[in-house]
């Protein structure tokens, strides 16, 4: 790859992400569906890419992109994010973790039961193929291709797993939306809401340009610009951060050769969280702007999701059809379940708004699960939202490692041994729930009864 190709590829992305961007603000049902831009200008990519109609310049590192800048957004999840302590995550957010946590169990269980299944049939699936529920699922639209050269160094073709992988990201972020706002209706209607709302709800819409009064600023200047970019002197935090997670790639792998098929991606995680601890130690985390980090990682996310886009080879979604479309109707009645059966036996507090918004996260995407939720707390007024944001310092740093180090053995020992684990699992957690956590009566336990 040359530089004026990098330029020339650049460029093509960022006119997608803007293409994306007014077709979005023209079409309110992707407004209403949550539907980024850059997914839709990554959709276009795709069609008018070289494994499509073949209109846009060939590029063959489309992928590479996305692999790369994972990096940048793993680096970025604690930068300039007070890490809270350990009690108070566990008092918030202790049993919405465990409940996040059943769902990663549940969903990993799921994938392996279809390629059980599929395999008892005579259509004969890579092991790894169940893990593509919970990457597209839980990690979002880019995630799976980043993740698709684990599976080729297993055995599987990275293009097989992304393109199966990003099927199941798309379809969910379309779905927990969908049947989100069903499930919206249905808890505002039979009053599970702890807001009371008289009439039919708030309609919450993800606009794409805000009005000139509600524009806010993408991060705050901590330098003079005279000498140094606000910018760029962010920038340098994420890049120690990367250079960490390097530093401890090689240390390990230098140890243990084993560890050499894991990416950067996940040590380059460790190294963003060692240097916020640091930075809090040291009394000194007040010199990075979470806001500038943000901004960073935003852009960083929107391009690996039209790089991912733009490499994916469809038709490879067609081979998989079959299996793929059993695993995403599973995966989705998993957690419909979950959401309305087991969430109001052992969530604490307002079991509603917190349920919603682990289907809107285990389904689909973050800001999908931020839309539910305001959806029926418009103020944030319930401990929902904490409870989420703060489940999310026990989820990040321990899904990516895990659903790593698990791949291997689901390649090498198979899918009825990880079915067995993660059943155990599923079952020694619904044993603490309802020793610990058992609510009588269920949805009835405990109607809204807020303001309005």
């Amino acid at each position: 790859m040359d530089v004026m190709t990098l330029l020339i590829d650049v460029s093509i992305i960022a006119v997608l992400l803007l293409v994306g961007a007014i077709i979005r603000a023209k079409v309110r049902i992707l407004q209403r569906f949550v539907i980024p831009a850059a997914v839709i200008g990554g959709i276009i990519g795709l069609v008018l890419g070289h494994n499509v109609l073949r209109w846009l310049p060939t590029s063959d590192n489309y992928v590479q992109y996305a692999s790369t800048l994972i990096n940048v957004i793993f680096a970025s999840l604690f930068l300039g994010r007070k890490i809270p302590p350990i009690a108070k995550l566990g008092e918030t957010a202790g049993t919405q973790t465990l409940f996040a946590v059943f769902n990663n169990f549940g969903q990993i269980a799921v994938g392996m039961i279809v390629v059980l299944a599929f395999t008892l049939f005579g259509l004969g699936l890579h092991p790894t193929f169940g893990m593509q529920l919970i990457l597209g699922y839980q990690g979002g639209v880019g995630v799976p291709t980043a993740f698709s050269k684990v599976y080729e160094q297993l055995g599987w073709s990275a293009d097989a797993a992304a393109a199966v992988g990003e099927a199941c990201a798309l379809t969910g972020l379309v779905l927990s939306i969908l049947i989100g706002l069903v499930l919206v209706n249905i808890g505002i209607a039979r009053r599970f809401t702890k807001k009371v709302f008289h009439q039919s709800g708030k309609k919450v819409e993800s606009v794409t340009f805000l009005s000139e009064g509600e524009r806010k600023s993408v991060g705050m200047g901590i330098t003079n610009p005279e000498a140094l970019s606000n910018l760029g002197y962010n920038l340098a935090f994420l890049a120690i951060a990367i250079l960490i997670g390097k530093g401890v790639q090689m240390g390990l792998v230098g140890l243990f050769r084993q560890l050499r098929f894991i990416p950067l991606f996940p040590f380059v995680l460790i190294g963003g969280i060692l240097v916020q601890l640091v930075l809090q130690l040291t009394k000194l985390d007040e010199y990075v702007d979470r806001g500038t980090i943000s901004s960073i990682s935003s852009v960083a996310l929107d391009v690996l999701i039209v790089a991912a886009l733009i490499g994916l080879r469809p038709q490879l979604v067609f081979v998989y059809a079959a299996p793929l479309v059993v695993m995403l109707v599973l995966g989705v009645a998993f957690n419909l379940w979950q959401t309305v059966w087991l969430a109001p036996r052992v969530l604490p507090g307002a079991w509603f708004e917190k349920s919603l918004s682990e289907f809107g996260q285990g389904t689909g995407s973050t800001p999908s699960a931020m839309l539910l939720l305001r959806s029926v707390d418009p103020e944030l007024e319930t401990d929902a939202a904490e409870a989420f944001a703060l489940k999310m310092f026990f989820t990040s740093p321990t899904m990516v490692p895990m659903l790593i180090l698990i791949s291997p053995v689901v390649a090498t020992r198979g899918p009825l041994f990880t079915l067995a684990i993660y059943a155990a699992g599923m079952v020694v957690l619904f044993v603490l729930f309802r020793l610990l956590m058992w609510r009588k009566g269920g949805a009835g336990a405990d109607t809204g009864s807020g303001s309005g």
